[in-house]
């Protein structure tokens, strides 16, 4: 291994450190709490050696969230694959959306914080790579739309745009009010079952 390559495998290093250590501050502290100074103490680095990774705040969380919707993606991925017809596929995906949310709710609320904190408009390191990943999950529930005002399981009139947001808001609504209902695996199930109900066709 030549000196350039163990050099650039100790940054990979020390760059995931870092994400490791602001992860477990911001998921702990709540993201509005944090500062560069908290994650250098935490990584115990210099303020200075932080900033030679990570100019900002900003690009610490969206490189966490690079992290987070990867996992989202695979996991959307793997939901899609298991479903026989377009609403199989819907059905999955909204299960495998709840799961995230219940399984991993740092990543959640790192992505949640991203869309309310106008991220899209902001520039930050792999930013290419979020949002190939992000369209990519957008395609993959669009094609499930596609597929199923095709194969008949879902109503033909839909907007699948529309209607995929409209899901998406009903499924944020249900990972936040499930764990305070005292049934929640009856309530996550109602609920996705409604969703479908609103979209199926009447063959369906």
């Amino acid at each position: 291994m030549s000196t350039a390559e163990r050099k650039e495998r100790e940054k990979i290093r020390r760059r995931n450190e870092i994400i490791d250590a602001a992860e477990k501050l911001l998921f702990s502290k709540g993201f509005e709490k944090v500062t560069m100074d908290d994650i250098a103490k935490e990584t115990e680095l210099a303020r200075g050696t932080l900033y030679l990774y990570f100019k900002n705040r900003d690009d610490i969380i969206a490189a966490i969230g690079i992290r987070g919707i990867k996992i989202l993606n695979r996991m959307y991925r793997e939901a899609c694959n298991k479903g026989k017809t377009g609403i199989d596929k819907i059905r999955h995906a909204l299960y495998a959306s709840y799961d995230y949310g219940s399984k991993y709710p740092g990543y959640y609320s790192t992505l949640n914080y991203m869309v309310a904190n106008g991220f899209e408009k902001k520039e930050f390191p792999d930013k290419a790579e979020l949002v190939s990943i992000h369209g990519d999950n957008n395609r993959m529930i669009l094609a499930a739309f596609d597929e199923g005002i095709r194969d008949g399981t879902l109503k033909s009139d839909l907007d699948p745009m529309k209607a995929g947001l409209f899901l998406t808001a009903s499924i944020d609504s249900v990972i936040s009010t499930a764990p305070s209902t005292g049934m929640q695996d009856e309530f996550v199930n109602y609920s996705i079952g409604l969703m479908l109900r609103s979209i199926e066709s009447a063959k369906g």
